[in-house]
This record gives structure tokens, sequence and C-alpha cells, in this order.
């Protein structure tokens, strides 16, 4: 079986994925990735195969991402994005590749396409050429279900041009979920279950510091690269000052060289590293502080450790530190919060000190354990593809 692997150019947006890769790869099977340059660097380093995909510039008049909307007191969870302007940047976006896309698919001729949610290019892929599309979420996600009936209308003419049954954005075949039930949004769709691997890059074992001890508690800090870019380093500034005054407790930051000193004159419990696999680093620690990335929370909750998240104002993060309050595992602070090193020393000293949180994170860990290995879902893609693969449209697509 030939799968072909289409993500987003955000490395992050692939890693929830490549357990599956390994598994399928592992069970003898061909993976292939193809996409832009951010998405085939990502897959190269974790030992895929890739393909780079030919892209038409960006229209110099596309918009800005869209802003979120959101009704004055309400959660982060029900924050919904201005469909519209993400309707012009999904048809400036996609119409730039979706050529690339079909030709080398065309020519390789998957039996099955897995993506990730917001990807539309992977099911217009598989529609066109009648294989099975397979979607993989990265976690807590609601956003993407919202989704669907905006991007469908978005991406007609698009769907059209590719030759999709009637011409319709299709709908996935099979949806993985990696989120366990504590964690899961009320309002996402109904989806297979698939189990949390942690996977968050290469890198090496780091070489700081003993084992967790209840003498020396630890407390990593990391947000990801992107989110730095884009949110600067304050609330890590003020999560760095909120560590003065806080007894056999440290602190580890993990940011790039060259970063670590906008953080300012650093308590003596704090100190700053390079950054390494967080599923590496996790295993000293007692506890996290992250931006509400659905990897990194899942990564700590299989290490069954409580979190506090600090997310900028993104409806996809906001979410994500919305359910990790909900479900007991941690704490969640506002942007306002996220500035006030008393705001973050008293969350830090309640994730520490109140066995609640740690009780929860454990029952979320347990909750992954029972989920099914992705090795395990590899017999359902494989029937999956040879169901479809007698079908009048896929020996068509094969022709073609």
């Amino acid at each position: 079986m030939r799968v072909l692997i289409v993500v987003t150019p955000v490395g992050s947006h692939l890693l929830p994925l490549v357990p599956l890769a390994w598994a399928l790869a592992g069970a003898g099977h061909e993976v292939l990735c193809a996409g832009e340059p951010g998405a085939v660097a990502t897959a190269r380093s974790a030992g895929l195969h890739t393909f780079p995909v030919e892209a038409g510039p960006l229209p110099a008049d596309a918009p800005p991402p869209a802003p979120a909307r959101r009704t004055p007191g309400a959660p982060a969870a029900v924050w919904e994005p201005d469909w519209d302007a993400l309707a012009v940047r999904w048809r400036a976006r996609v119409g730039r590749v979706i050529d690339g896309y079909l030709r080398f698919a065309r020519e390789w001729r998957p039996h099955l396409v897995l993506s990730d949610p917001v990807e539309f290019c992977g099911p217009i892929v598989a529609g066109a050429l009648g294989v099975p599309s397979v979607v993989h979420r990265w976690g807590t996600d609601v956003l993407t279900t919202l989704a669907r009936v905006p991007a469908r209308a978005a991406l007609r003419s698009v769907c059209e041009r590719a030759g999709t049954p009637g011409g319709l954005l299709p709908d996935p075949d099979l949806l993985l979920d990696p989120c366990p039930p504590l964690l899961r949004h009320p309002r996402a769709a109904p989806a297979r279950p698939v189990r949390f691997v942690p996977y968050n890059g290469p890198g090496s074992h780091p070489a700081w510091g003993p084992v967790r001890s209840p003498e020396r508690r630890t407390i990593c800090v990391s947000f990801s690269s992107r989110t730095i870019e884009k949110a600067g380093t304050a609330a890590l500034a003020a999560t760095a000052r909120a560590f003065e005054g806080l007894e056999g407790v440290r602190g580890v930051f993990t940011l790039p060289r060259g970063r670590a000193e906008e953080l300012g004159p650093l308590p003596a419990n704090v100190r700053v590293i390079e950054p390494a696999p967080l599923s590496q680093l996790l295993t000293r620690c007692t506890a996290l502080v992250h931006h509400g990335g659905s990897g990194t929370g899942l990564t700590a909750l299989h290490h069954g450790l409580p979190q506090l998240v600090l997310a900028p104002p993104l409806p996809s993060l906001g979410v994500y530190g919305e359910r990790i309050a909900a479900c007991g595992a941690g704490r969640s602070l506002d942007p306002g919060g996220q500035r006030d090193p008393e705001a973050i020393r008293t969350a830090l000293r309640e994730l520490l000190d109140d066995p609640s949180y740690g009780a929860a994170a454990g029952r979320a860990r347990e909750e992954m354990a029972a989920m099914p290995a992705p090795a395990m879902v590899v017999p359902e893609l494989e029937e999956l593809a040879a169901s479809r693969a007698a079908s009048p449209r896929a020996a068509d697509a094969r022709a073609a």
C-alpha cells in the first residue's frame, strides 16, 4: 500500500502523525510526505521519504490571518474565526499548491491519503483520485469540526477544477483522534481513537540534573518557537520572575540560543537550556508550563504531569487551556494574568501543592494508555484502502 501524507507547511502539524507513519512503514507499506518546505524538512528529520510540491506564489493581496470573533465574556472554547476572511486565505493557499499535489499524486498513485485537519489539499487529492481520505487530529480540537461547512463553500471552485465527486470537498473516510476522553471537546465530531505517542522532533537526551524527586521539584517551561515569534517573550519573562520565592522548586526554560537575555535577570532557581525533545525533558519534571499546543500538552499528560497553560489569544490554543482546566489536570490563565508574576506564582503553587491536579493528569494518562496504538490502526487503514481499490472511480483515476 502506498500512503501519501499531506500536511500544512507548519512543522508541528506533522509531528502527531509521525508515529502512525512509522507504524505504516513498519508494516511494510510505502509512506511518503509531499508538501512545502516546512512539512518536507520535518518529515525528513523524522526519517520519512519526501517530495517537494511545486507551489505558485501567494497572491499579493491575500489577507492576513483571520482574527477570532468572540462574544465578550465568552470562553475561548466558543471562539470562532472570521470565516469570510479565512475563506479567502484557504482559496489562495490551496489554489497555489493543489495542481502540484495532483500532478505528483497521479504519477505516484497512492492507495490512501493521510492529512492533518486543516490541510484541505489531502481530501481534495483523495477525492480526485477516488482513494480514501484519512484525517488525523492533533489533539484537543473543535475548530476543525466547525470549519467543515465553511471550507466546503469556500473551496467549491477548487474542488470542481480538481474533479472531486460533485465538485465538493470530501468528508474524511476516517477521522482519527488522539485526544483522551477527559479532554475531548463536547462539540468535536465523533472520531476513531488512536493513542497519542509523543514525538517532538529529533534530538539528544538532555544531560542536566538528577531525576525528579520530592526534595527538588522541577517545572519545565516550554513555548513553541512559532508562538514566541508571534507573541514574544513577555509571558515567559513573567513566568521566570514567578519562580522567585518558590522554595524547593527549580524552573527549566527551553529557549533558542540568543533569546535567553529577553527574560531579563533570572532568579537563582531558573535555568535556560537549548530546546530538546520534550518527551525526554519531561521524564525529569513535576509539571509543565506551556502555550496551549495540543502536542505539547498531550506529551505532558503522557507522563502524567499537571500543567499551567499561558495561551496567547488564539482560539485553538485557548481551547486546550480551557479543556485542561475543565478536566482538573491543570490551570489556565487569561492574557491579563500571563504577565503577572504573582498570579503565575500562585498557579504554580497550586499545581505543586494540590494533589488533585496530579491525580487528574494520572487519569488522563491511563485513558491515553488504553487507546489503540498506531500499529493497531494500520489493519483498519489497509482494509479501507482495499475496499476502495476495486471501485470504478479509483480505476479511472489510476488510468488517467
